[in-house]
């Protein structure tokens, strides 16, 4: 794997946006459970959940286009 690739970058986004959206979703939930506001946890939780769905594309659209790029190659080489 070469280094920068930018798939490793979407990598580590997931996984940073993924713990902190997953420890903003049990904290959203605890303070309705305890009766707490929780508007503000709840819309931070709406915000990382939206931008770890987009990473999900992009990195959806980073594999697709490798794959399709590796297929024209492979035709040429043909």
């Amino acid at each position: 794997m070469r280094r920068n690739e930018p798939k490793e970058f979407v990598d580590v986004g997931l996984g940073f946006v993924g713990f902190f959206g997953v420890v903003f979703v049990i904290i959203t939930a605890a303070c309705e459970l305890t009766g707490e506001p929780a508007l503000a946890w709840a819309l931070v939780s709406l915000v990382l959940v939206v931008i770890f769905i987009l990473l999900l594309q992009a990195r959806r659209r980073i594999t697709a286009a490798r794959l399709r790029a590796e297929e024209a190659r492979a035709t040429q080489d043909s």
